[in-house]
C-alpha cells in the first residue's frame, strides 16, 4: 500500500496529510462510513470508502474501527478559576480533564477566577495569563454585574473580546461578582442587544431565595440538606425565567438560560421561543443523572444551584431533551478545594460540581439506557453550541473547511470513573465509582491527537483563544 502521509513543500510550507478510516462518522447527514481526510489543522474531505485492514506502520492513518467519530465537544459552561484560584482548578488541569472527556473547546465563565472578568483590564490580563496553558481551544465570557453595568464604553470594548455576557439574577457566591437587580437587568438586556452578544443568565429570583434561606436556617430541627433544597424551589427559577423572558421580548435581546433544572421551566422557555423570543436553554448532566435523594445522601459533594430535583423532574428533563426542547448541554464544572466541601454545615459548603471529564460519558450512557437516539444527543454539545455562539465557521461539525476537532468513542468498552484517572486538580467527584457503558478512545484538536486512552493527554498545550 502506498504511503498516504505526505509532507509536500509548496512555497516553503510543509503540508501534513492524515486519514481517519473505518469509523462510523457523525455528519450532517447522520452516521456514515466515510474516510476523513485532514490536511494540517482542517478537514478537507469526507470520502465514501469500504472498511479495510490498517497496519500499525502507517502512522498517517488512524484506524477508527469499532468507534463513532464525533465532532469535538464544545462545553460553553466551565469555571476553571484561572487566574487567582488555580489551587481550585486552573486551565491546565481543567483542560486536561476536558480533553480526556472528548471536549475540544470550552468557554470559561467570568467568575471564580480572581479577580472576576468584569473590566477590560481584567479581561486582557486573563487572556494574557492563559496563553500557552490550555490543552484545548477556549473563549472567555465577560461578566455584566451591578458594579460595571454603567460603564458603557468599557463594556462595549470588552464585548469585542468575549464569546458572550454572563449575569446572575441571584447572589453568585463571589464577592466581586454582584447579581443584577430586576431594574438592572433591563439595562443589561439593552447593553447586550447593543453589543450584538448573547446574555446568559443564572435565573433564580433573589428575593425569594433570601427569604426562604432565612426561614429555613431558623428551623434547626429540620434536616439541613432538606432545608437547603427548600430554600431554592423550582418556583424561584420559574419566576426569574419568566421575568427575563418578558424583558428579552421587549428589548429583542438574545438570551441563554444556563443550568435549567426543571421541565416546567424548559416548557416556559419553549413557549417563548415559539412566540419569537431569541432564547436558548442549557441543562447540565448532573440534572439528568442525579436527583435530590442523591443529594440528601451525599451532601455537599452534590451541592449546586439550582439544587438537584426529584427523580420525576430528572426524567421530565430527559423527555424535554428527547422532544428537542433543550438546546445545549454544559458541564457547569465548578471545582473547589475538598476542604470547602467538607464543612460542618451544608450552608457553608461550596456549591459546585466537578464533572467536565464525564459529561459526555454520562450523557451517552443516559441516552442509551432511555433509548434516546445519539444523533439527537450529540448536537447538544457540538453544532447547536457552535451555531448559537457564532463559531460554526470553525467548530461543531465534521465538514470540509472546519477545524479537525474529533472524538473517537467506543460503545463496546466501559469506563470506570476511578479517582486515579481524574484529570482535574482536586481528585474528588460525585461521578467517582460510576461505570459508563462507553469509552473515549481518542480526542483530536485541529488534526492532532491530544488524548489517547493508552498514552493519556499529550504534554503539548496547543489550545488558543478564539477571540
Amino acid at each position: 500500500m502506498a504511503k498516504v502521509l505526505t509532507e509536500v513543500v509548496k512555497e516553503d510550507q510543509k503540508t501534513t496529510e492524515l486519514l481517519i478510516k473505518n469509523g462510523l462518522v457523525f455528519t450532517e447527514q447522520g452516521f456514515r462510513e466515510v474516510t476523513i481526510k485532514i490536511i494540517d489543522e482542517k478537514i478537507v474531505s469526507l470520502v465514501e470508502s469500504e472498511a479495510g485492514p490498517i497496519f500499525e506502520k502507517e502512522e498517517n492513518i488512524i484506524d477508527a474501527s469499532g468507534c463513532l467519530v464525533i465532532p469535538g465537544f464544545i462545553d460553553a459552561h466551565v469555571h476553571f478559576n484561572d487566574p487567582g484560584r488555580t489551587d481550585w482548578e486552573g486551565i491546565e488541569t481543567g483542560s486536561r480533564a476536558a480533553a480526556m472527556g472528548g471536549t475540544t473547546t470550552i468557554f470559561d465563565m467570568p467568575l471564580n477566577c480572581s479577580p472576576s472578568t468584569i473590566s477590560l483590564q481584567n479581561l486582557n490580563n486573563k487572556r494574557e495569563y492563559l496563553t500557552s496553558l490550555s490543552h484545548i481551544d477556549y473563549a472567555l465570557w465577560g461578566g455584566m454585574t451591578g458594579t460595571n453595568l454603567n460603564h458603557e464604553q468599557e463594556l462595549a470594548q470588552m464585548s469585542k473580546g468575549i464569546i458572550a455576557w454572563k449575569s446572575f439574577m441571584s447572589e453568585s457566591g463571589i464577592d466581586d461578582f454582584q447579581h443584577l437587580s430586576p431594574n438592572e437587568l433591563k439595562n443589561a438586556m439593552r447593553a447586550a442587544k447593543a453589543h450584538g452578544k448573547i446574555l446568559a443568565l443564572h435565573a433564580e429570583w433573589e428575593k425569594d431565595i433570601a427569604r426562604l434561606t432565612a426561614f429555613n436556617k431558623q428551623h434547626p430541627w429540620l434536616n439541613e440538606r432538606s432545608a437547603f433544597l427548600a430554600s431554592r424551589p423550582i418556583s424561584a427559577e420559574e419566576k426569574a425565567v419568566g421575568y427575563a423572558l418578558e424583558l428579552a421580548a421587549k428589548y429583542d435581546t438574545a438570551v441563554h438560560f444556563v443550568h435549567i433544572s426543571s421541565p416546567k421551566v424548559v416548557g416556559l422557555i419553549e413557549e417563548a421561543k415559539m412566540s419569537g423570543v431569541n432564547v436558548s436553554v442549557e441543562t447540565c448532566p448532573h440534572y439528568l443523572i442525579f436527583d435530590e435523594e442523591d443529594f440528601l445522601r451525599e451532601g455537599a459533594l452534590l451541592k449546586c444551584a439550582p439544587p438537584l430535583r426529584p427523580r420525576q423532574e430528572v426524567e421530565g428533563l430527559w423527555e424535554c431533551l428527547a422532544n428537542g426542547m433543550i438546546d445545549t448541554i454544559g458541564s457547569d464544572h465548578s471545582p473547589c478545594l475538598y476542604s470547602m466541601k467538607s464543612t460542618d454545615s451544608i450552608w457553608d459548603a461550596w456549591g459546585g460540581i466537578q464533572g467536565v471529564q464525564f459529561t459526555w460519558l454520562a450523557m451517552v450512557d443516559g441516552a442509551l439506557k432511555r433509548g434516546v437516539p445519539l444523533k439527537q444527543i450529540f448536537p447538544l454539545g457540538t453544532s447547536n453550541v457552535a451555531d448559537r455562539f457564532g463559531i460554526a465557521e470553525r467548530k461543531g461539525r465534521i465538514r470540509p473547511g472546519l477545524d479537525a476537532d474529533l472524538v473517537l468513542i467506543c460503545l463496546d468498552e466501559t469506563t470506570v470513573a476511578a479517582k486515579e484517572s481524574f484529570g482535574f486538580r482536586n481528585a474528588y467527584s460525585p461521578y467517582e465509582g460510576r461505570v459508563f457503558s462507553t469509552k473515549i478512545k481518542k480526542t483530536m484538536l485541529r488534526g492532532k491527537v491530544i488524548y489517547d486512552d493508552q498514552r493519556g493527554v499529550s504534554d503539548e498545550k496547543m489550545g488558543f483563544c478564539l477571540y
